[in-house]
């Protein structure tokens, strides 16, 4: 029985509710579409409202008309054929005897005598002038009885014809208000439904208080009224009954003789009828339950057998069982609510077909992310608490040949398993990643002839293998393609050379090349010290601690005297790189002399980097990495200072730099800015003190001791020793 009762879901339908899935059966669609209008006209045929069921103007002379009709196309398609097999048709059975035809129709359910009182007007005549045949369906299928004052007809027709609303005929699958017999959409519900603590219910309880008592009701109104021990009444049951309740009082109003006493024959009628529908609505209720639950089961069932039959057949032609079932796991696709006959199996083939290959590219991309997210996991785990110098950033460690193979692998059923295998070997992973950037630039050096004198010969042999000691000397400098042409000197600059165009360290979109200024700056510096360019090592030069001057650069005046920057070998391969131009055509330097040099010791030297900077770690545990943190905030994890009520986690009162923390090279890819160094010194300047700022030991110019006292002491014109005096 597909009649729809009760619940806003009881067609079942609920799994496929997917548009772009449910055009594989378009034979199902057209049906379902055909049923919904044929409930239509049911629902005008036997509503509350129609002309009635035992109108016997609309029978007189009709079937004979449709009987003559069904005679003379029977007739005219047999003689259109010819002779050969002849199509079976049930066109005649109009024609059998009444009392037939009924004993027949008695053994349907009542849904089937509506829909078949839509086929014909001969049937529906039938069906209409006998009550006893839908008492017969209804008992032999034991459906309950009529509601009081309903007739077989309405009431299968408020049961079983759920299709359209009773009240603004708006088309689709209802809940049924048994209390007061009305099968509704949710806006009629909202607009129609009164609550008995409602203003309009107190207002026709001043006139009679027992009215509440002789209206039928409901408790279940929707989201409108979501107290569900309320009584809901429908507003045109509760006008009719004021309207009722007028005339009788009036009559005793007028002391109409029995008027008092029709009045409580009345009321106590009406109070058995309202008791007797409430009392029947449940009963009715839970068989609808009931009835729900095994069409559901039906339903279930049918479906699991021809899901059977389907996926039987698409095993035979290739498909793997396991594609097949998990096909059906979420959809039936409109594909399962019908008989699978050999004419609908060719018709569904091609879609099911179609359909089932779309879902493995679908299953396989999910799988393929699953299996992504899964071990990104497990490598984040693994390298949070290491340098990002020694890990390969997650788009590069994804494409690594052995990761980029699981990942696109076919789909499997176990995969999971295969994860921790993989996930063992993200050490080993991570080292070949490194070795390969390392040998990129081996070879990156060997084609190049202003590294190395021998190129040619590295060149004829081959490079096959990284060269350690080669990516670490002096003239290793190289320069990110896709960032500003900066030097990154040897290797050690390279791995932890973060892109400006990404977010992350090293992305795959960061490739290397030689920085041909950088390696001849270097080369100048070496022959400037006396160094040899194709053994001395970056640390080499470190340890020199040889101090320059650019050649280039002319001193520059300040204050009264003249300056020039001060570099470290490192610091002059930058300025030169930056400075490229006219004025730079060739790499030209001098020393310091001995004074100059010690002279530069006695300046102080800025912190590096700045302590205010973001870019500082706790090198005894993984917290700041991936999100440094400045100096201070770093130095006050190690050892709380400010917190003496919490223990130290580290118990380290006097952190070292280098040891404890230390900064992310990545983030300070640069060397510290360059030293100013007076090679004229500046003339001394007399300082001053003001008088008027009793107990300010500031210092100015005589300038500068002038426009304070103006803008402070509004003093014009100060004088020396009154207003200001030296310090």
């Amino acid at each position: 029985m597909c009649h729809g009762c009760c619940d806003d879901g009881y067609e079942f339908n609920s799994e496929s509710d997917d548009s772009d899935l449910t055009d594989l059966d378009t034979d199902s669609l057209e049906e379902s579409s055909s049923q919904c209008s044929e409930y239509s006209r049911l629902n005008e045929a036997f509503g509350e409202d129609s002309a009635g069921e035992y109108d016997e103007e609309t029978r007189e002379g009709q079937p004979a008309k449709k009987r003559a009709r069904a005679d003379q196309g029977t007739g005219t398609a047999s003689t259109a054929k010819g002779p050969g097999r002849r199509k079976k048709t049930l066109s005649d059975i109009v024609t059998m005897p009444i009392d037939i035809l009924l004993e027949i129709f008695g053994l349907l359910e009542p849904v089937d005598l509506l829909s078949l009182s839509l086929t014909n007007t001969a049937f529906r005549e039938i069906l209409l002038s006998n009550n006893a045949v839908w008492k017969t369906a209804r008992v032999n299928h034991g459906v309950p009885d009529c509601m009081p004052g309903m007739s077989e007809v309405k009431w299968a027709n408020l049961l079983f014809g759920g299709y359209q609303c009773h009240e603004c005929g708006a088309k689709g699958f209802h809940r049924m208000y048994l209390g007061i017999k009305r099968r509704l959409c949710h806006s009629c519900v909202n607009d129609n439904l009164v609550a008995s603590y409602s203003e309009y219910i107190q207002d026709v309880e001043d006139d009679d208080p027992d009215i509440v008592d002789l209206v039928p009701f409901t408790y279940f109104g929707g989201r409108a009224f979501s107290n569900a021990d309320v009584r809901l009444f429908w507003s045109d049951d509760v006008r009719k009954m004021v309207e009722q309740l007028e005339v009788y009082h009036k009559d005793a109003d007028m002391f109409k003789p029995g008027a008092k006493q029709a009045l409580e024959d009345f009321k106590q009628s009406r109070k058995k009828y309202v008791d007797s529908v409430v009392n029947h609505a449940a009963i009715c209720d839970d068989w609808a339950d009931k009835d729900r639950e095994g069409q559901r089961s039906r339903v279930h069932k049918f479906r699991d057998y021809i899901k059977k039959l389907v996926e039987d057949r698409l095993v035979v032609l290739g498909h793997s069982v396991e594609d097949v079932e998990r096909m059906f796991v979420r959809h039936h696709y409109g594909v399962l609510d019908k008989e699978l006959t050999d004419t609908r199996w060719k018709l569904l083939l091609p879609k099911i077909e179609r359909k089932l290959s779309e879902l493995k590219e679908g299953w396989r991309l999910e799988e393929q992310r699953e299996r992504k997210v899964l071990l990104l996991n497990m490598y984040e785990r693994y390298v949070r608490p290491l340098p990002r110098a020694i890990i390969p950033p997650q788009e590069d460690f994804l494409k690594l040949c052995d990761v980029a193979e699981f990942i696109n692998s076919p789909p499997t059923g176990n995969w999971r398993s295969d994860v921790q295998p993989l996930a063992d070997r993200i050490p080993g992973l991570c080292a070949e990643y490194l070795h390969s950037r390392k040998l990129a630039l081996t070879q990156l050096l060997a084609l190049s002839t202003d590294v190395l004198q021998d190129a040619a010969t590295l060149q004829s042999q081959g490079v096959d293998a990284p060269d350690d000691v080669l990516v670490q000397l002096a003239t290793s400098v190289f320069q990110c393609t896709h960032s500003l042409p900066f030097p990154l000197i040897t290797w050690d600059k390279v791995q932890y050379h973060r892109c400006p165009r990404s977010q992350g360290y090293a992305t795959p979109a960061c490739t290397f090349s030689i920085s041909q200024p950088g390696v001849a700056a270097v080369r100048s510096l070496l022959g400037l010290v006396g160094l040899d360019a194709q053994t001395t090592t970056a640390t080499t030069m470190d340890h020199l601690h040889c101090r320059f001057f650019c050649s280039n650069c002319p001193p520059k005046s300040q204050g009264g005297g003249s300056y020039r920057m001060v570099m470290n070998w490192r610091q002059s391969v930058f300025h030169y790189v930056e400075q490229q131009g006219p004025a730079h055509a060739e790499p030209r330097w001098e020393f310091l002399s001995a004074a100059q040099l010690q002279v530069l010791r006695s300046l102080p030297t800025p912190p590096y980097p700045e302590p205010s900077v973001r870019a500082w770690r706790c090198n005894k545990c993984e917290l700041h990495h991936g999100s440094p943190d400045n100096k201070a905030a770093v130095i006050t994890f190690l050892c709380h200072l400010g917190y003496t009520d919490i223990p130290s986690v580290h118990g380290i009162t006097a952190p070292t730099e280098g040891v404890d923390f230390s900064y992310e090279q990545g983030i300070c890819e640069k060397p510290p800015p360059t030293t100013k160094f007076f090679v004229i010194p500046q003339p001394k300047q007399p300082t001053y003190h003001c008088q008027h700022c009793k107990n300010s030991k500031r210092k100015f110019t005589l300038d500068g001791v002038k426009s304070h006292m103006k803008a402070k002491h509004t003093i014009g014109s100060p004088v020396e020793r009154t207003d200001f005096c030296n310090a």
